[in-house]
């Protein structure tokens, strides 16, 4: 497991709130904490949605990701909650990459269990002045195979070092 400390906080963030960087990403989880606290949970309710528009998100992303809002369609929110002069005293970001990723990442690298592959996940935390992310890939079912998570903490590695976006590991365990 490593965890990526964010050196440039204020490029990172920018790439999370004002660009499109992270957009495709599933939201799982954001919480902010200011003067108040703001708890977003991404699972998409179905029943806002009458049967024909639900037919349609789930025939365009598919059953999986349909259930989650997308990180584009919740980032606006969180950004106008943080806004000011001060920093958040916390902010934390729980993004699942999208079934076309986990599939472009682990192709046929990997042994598919059941036919599912596992959740990759980036929990992104700002505290303290410090910016971390920890990728974590969750398997449907018990398995020692740990191979997904090496795949997925390469990928997020490669996919900083694409968007510029300078870090270094704190540990590697």
């Amino acid at each position: 497991m490593i965890v990526i400390e964010i050196i440039d906080i204020k490029n990172f963030m920018a790439h999370l709130l004002l660009k499109d960087t992270f957009d495709h990403f599933l939201l799982f989880e954001a919480r902010a904490v200011t003067a108040s606290e703001l708890l977003l949970k991404g699972g998409r309710r179905q029943e806002w949605y009458d049967s024909d528009q639900w037919s349609q998100m789930r025939s365009e992303l598919g059953e999986h990701d349909c259930m989650h809002m997308t990180w584009s369609e919740m980032k606006e929110i969180v950004f106008h909650f943080i806004k000011g002069k001060k920093s958040p005293q916390l902010l934390y970001v729980d993004l699942e990459s999208s079934s076309r990723q986990r599939e472009q990442i682990l192709g046929g690298g990997f042994a598919v269990q059941d036919g599912e592959l596992p959740s990759l996940r980036m929990q992104i935390r700002y505290e303290n002045e410090h910016l971390t992310i920890v990728p974590a890939a969750s398997y449907p079912s018990f398995s020692l195979d740990r191979s997904a998570s090496q795949m997925w903490e390469e990928a997020l590695q490669e996919f900083l070092h694409r968007k510029k976006i300078v870090f270094h590991l704190l540990n590697n365990s």
